[in-house]
């Protein structure tokens, strides 16, 4: 049978009757619910993990050891970075969490962004609040810290706050690099670091970090609150949506390459590197 001889899909479905209409029902309904979903794996395992090694490497004598008191034997905080991610439909709710819708039109992040049920800078806080208190039962904490490391670093990938009425732009598709099908979302959370460094590179990343981590500019990076931090994410977002050297908004279809990622894998550097720095300063301070 030719292409042209191919039965159209109302006949089919006349053909077949009520059981392949539901089934296309459903499936256009899995579809769409797939389409609306944000996906929670901000930088990926490798940058996760890299900002952890680098946060570790920074925490206090007596932080350190609560911090391996309350993970499980051999865990570390590398290791309890992809915890929240590698967890999520154990915990039902908790996709939302990783992230927060600030329009990019928007001058900052408000409250206001927040939906009830939380996202990402509202949920840092509560987390925040169960590892510090040292009544909360040892599970409890455990999750807490889990889930506190991992959202610390969310917050600062900025598809994971910048927001186009694209979902963070997962709507957003683009080709990148030898033409390959993805969306503006997936680029920021791995594309661009895969471009350069593969999961055998780990160490040579997180050597990266720990080189803007110690220049003298990063000592003022710690200073300001979360949603300052989220703010710094938004205005990186904003930039992420444009093609560099123009003011031109990214299309659907666009085809993004080397300029792209010249333009941008520096910040996804500083980005990392500042979630690592800044989670070690707040881990020194919550244990102290």
């Amino acid at each position: 049978m030719g292409k042209n001889d191919r039965p159209s899909k109302e006949l089919a479905t006349r053909r077949s009757g009520p059981a392949v209409r539901a089934a296309l029902g459903i499936g256009i309904l899995v579809a769409l619910v797939v389409g609306l979903a944000r996906p929670a794996r901000a930088w990926g395992r490798l940058g996760h993990r890299s900002s952890a090694r680098l946060a570790e490497s920074r925490l206090s004598p007596r932080a350190r050891a609560i911090v391996a008191d309350l993970l499980e034997p051999g865990e570390t905080l590398a290791d309890a970075a992809t915890w929240a991610d590698e967890n999520s439909r154990e915990i039902p709710g908790s996709a939302a969490w990783h992230f927060v819708n600030v329009p990019i039109s928007a001058p900052r992040y408000t409250a206001k962004d927040c939906p009830p049920q939380g996202c990402v800078v509202s949920k840092i806080a509560e987390f925040r609040a169960v590892l510090a208190d040292r009544q909360a039962p040892r599970a409890r904490r455990r999750q807490a810290l889990r889930f506190f490391v991992h959202l610390v670093q969310d917050l600062h990938q900025p598809m994971h706050v910048a927001d186009r009425n694209d979902h963070g732009g997962n709507r957003l598709q683009l080709r990148f690099g030898r033409f390959e099908a993805t969306n503006l979302h997936q680029v920021w959370d791995s594309g661009l670091l895969r471009g350069r460094y593969r999961e055998r590179d780990e160490p040579e990343l997180v050597r990266d970090l720990e080189a803007l981590a110690d220049h003298p500019a990063a000592r003022a990076w710690t200073r300001g609150r979360i949603e300052d931090w989220a703010n710094e994410s938004l205005e990186a977002g904003r930039r992420a949506y444009r093609v560099p050297g123009t003011d031109r908004l990214l299309r659907p279809g666009d085809a993004i390459g080397r300029d792209y990622a010249d333009a941008n894998l520096p910040v996804v550097l500083d980005r990392l590197a500042r979630s690592g720095v800044r989670l070690a300063a707040l881990l020194n301070q919550i244990l102290e």
